[in-house]
């Protein structure tokens, strides 16, 4: 007899494991369709910060722009000749490509980007490619961002583990006196 169980239980794994999947790619047409704003510009600073978790970090990207022409969405703009974009990226990651922007302009970079605005207002290119860089400007680079896992790590998930089983042992010994 099968438990009643069994099948939540695969529902969950199941969607777990589309859940660490990246984005796909969007294609020209996606990205042209779904930006509110299309613009071409230069990074004239930015600011990094790095948020960590076991096995992986986010850093969360702001971009300082000069926005030099917009193809879609002028109306939006606010006028200013400066704009502020957020981006992300995640490193050593155990989700499956690439995750987050792709290809961050660093400083003095030029780029073209596919605009959204997220839930603040705030505007961050589409994900995973709504970022382009132009004649041959220069990425990001964030290697050395991530943090070597020390066995404290290790020992949290071990104890989390073991509290885990612990706590399904209980329940199952629990409900099997109770028949």
């Amino acid at each position: 007899m099968k438990s009643r169980l069994t099948y939540p239980v695969l529902a969950v794994m199941a969607l777990a494991s589309f859940a660490a999947a990246a984005l796909p790619p969007l294609s020209p047409a996606e990205l042209n369709e779904k930006a509110a704003v299309v613009m071409t510009g230069q990074v004239v600073g930015s600011r990094i910060l790095t948020v960590r978790k076991p096995g992986s970090a986010v850093l969360l990207v702001r971009l300082l722009t000069e926005v030099e022409s917009t193809e879609k969405g002028d109306s939006l703009m606010t006028g200013s000749r400066h704009l502020e974009i957020r981006c992300r990226k995640i490193v050593e990651s155990e989700m499956t490509g690439p995750v987050g922007h792709q290809s961050i302009p660093a400083e003095g970079a030029r780029f073209r980007m596919w605009l959204v605005q997220n839930a603040e207002s705030q505007w961050e290119p589409l994900e995973p490619n709504g970022i382009e860089l132009l004649d041959g400007s220069a990425e990001m680079d964030f290697t050395g961002m991530a943090r070597a896992r020390s066995m404290r790590d290790f020992t949290i998930g071990g104890v989390v583990g073991i509290a885990t089983l612990i706590a399904l042992g209980v329940f199952f010994f629990r409900r099997r006196r109770s028949r």
